[in-house]
């Protein structure tokens, strides 16, 4: 499946399991920002656990 978003210009980043999805929970850094895939690691490591 990543080929095929490759092909559309879209980077694939794993994020991990879905135990990890908060890390992109709205009020996250990573939450409805325009990033490339660097940036987009950059604002999961920076997500706090709880607001």
């Amino acid at each position: 499946m990543t080929k095929l978003y490759d092909e559309f210009g879209f980077d694939t980043v794993n994020i991990g399991p879905l135990s990890e999805s908060w890390r992109v929970e709205r009020d996250r850094p990573a939450y409805v920002v325009r990033q490339n895939a660097e940036e987009l690691g950059e604002n999961l490591a920076r997500a706090p656990r709880a607001i």
